[in-house]
Order: C-alpha cells, then structure tokens, then sequence
C-alpha cells in the first residue's frame, strides 16, 4: 500500500471511531435534570358532571421538573413533579341557577411520579417512549370560598425525544397522558359541573417543552 493510501486510510479510521465514541457519548451512563414548560389539556369527567372536562374548563400552563439518571444505552429512571395551574372553568361550566354569584372557578394540579425512559436507538437525536406511576394532588377553587383538595393514584404513558446540542444539554419535547384514579369531591351547589360527593377522574394529557442538563 502506497504512504497516500495507508494516510488516507488511517484518517477515515480516526474520523469514524470519534464520530462512534461521540455518538457513545449522548448514551453514557450518567445523571442528569430537566426542567420544562407544560400545556395542560384537560380531560377530567365525573359520574354524575353535566358534559365532559372540554366544555366545563379551559387548558392549563405549568412546568416540571425532573432528577434521574441513565443507567445504560437503553434505559433511564427519573422522578418528576408537574405542576399545572388555571384549570379555569368556562361560562358554560359556572352557570348555574342554583347559584347566580358563581362567577369564578379554578382547579390547580400537583402530580408526582416516577418514570422509566426506553431508548430505542442512539445518537444525537434520542426518541423514547415514558411509562411513570405515582399520586396527584387537586384543588378546587371558587370565589363563593368553596374549596376542595383530593388526591389520586395515576399513571403516566407517552413519547418524546432528546435532541443534543451539546454532549451535556439537550432540548427535550414530550407529549404524555396523565391517568388518574377515581377521586371524591365536595362541591357544594355546583351542581351544573358536579354534584355533591360525585366521583372525579382528574386526568389530563400534557405537551411539554424544556433542556435537559447531563453530569460527568
């Protein structure tokens, strides 16, 4: 082999185990967190509610954070608090003529879970699907001084993806549904959305949008 070949040869060696090791590093082992923005599209029912969650209540804005780690190519396990806040209730979910003063009413949301990332293939640009389980905390609100607070048992399940700027930041983008158990609320006179003591599904679905920051 002539020295301009073995050159050449050797230089597109070197090029493909970097560009293979900086591909092993978007994969490495390691801690990271992640912080980002939440839409929250509600989808809440209840047994005994006049019409579904789109008609009685807008969506929602909030943001979550989030501690894990990567554990290896295929998987991570992370733990994630969400916040949602301004579930606010529509003309059509207020009006009542039970209750003429009712002129405002909000539900805020508090959901705590713990997930497993599945990482599918390599590279700078990661999809994963999501699957998490934990509690959720809601409180109802109205200016009539009403108020409620319950809890429910919910399940996480989604997609998304981590595209790498950098071997350490990453932009991430999700798309999950929130899945909760059945909840007692108290609503006194709110008959129109539901009524006394009726059973709540607070679920939801979230879009979310944010940087992850990895450790080495």
């Amino acid at each position: 082999m002539k020295t301009g070949e073995l050159l050449i040869a050797l230089t597109a060696t070197m090029l493909l185990a970097s560009s293979a090791a900086a591909q092993n590093n978007f994969n490495y082992p390691k801690p990271y967190v992640q912080i980002a923005g939440l839409y929250g599209l509600c989808n809440w029912s209840g047994h005994n509610a006049s019409g579904d969650c789109s008609e009685n209540f807008d969506s929602s804005f909030g943001f979550n954070f989030r501690g894990g780690a990567r554990l290896n190519r295929w998987f991570a396990v992370e733990g994630q608090v969400e916040w949602a806040s301004g579930y606010d209730a529509t003309p059509a979910g207020i009006a009542s003529a039970t209750t003429p003063n009712l002129t405002r009413a909000t539900i805020d949301t508090l959901a705590y879970t713990v997930n497993a990332r599945f990482y599918p293939t390599e590279g700078r640009i990661q999809p994963y699907a999501i699957a998490g389980i934990g509690g959720q905390n809601a409180w109802l609100d109205t200016n009539l001084g009403n108020s409620d607070t319950f809890t429910s048992f919910i399940g996480r399940f989604g997609v998304g993806a981590d595209l790498y700027l950098t071997e350490n930041l990453a932009l991430t983008g999700e798309f999950t549904y929130v899945a909760a158990t059945e909840a007692s609320a108290r609503y006194y006179d709110w008959y129109n959305v539901w009524t006394t003591n009726s059973g709540v599904d607070p679920s939801y679905m979230a879009v979310s949008w944010g940087l992850l920051y990895s450790f080495y």
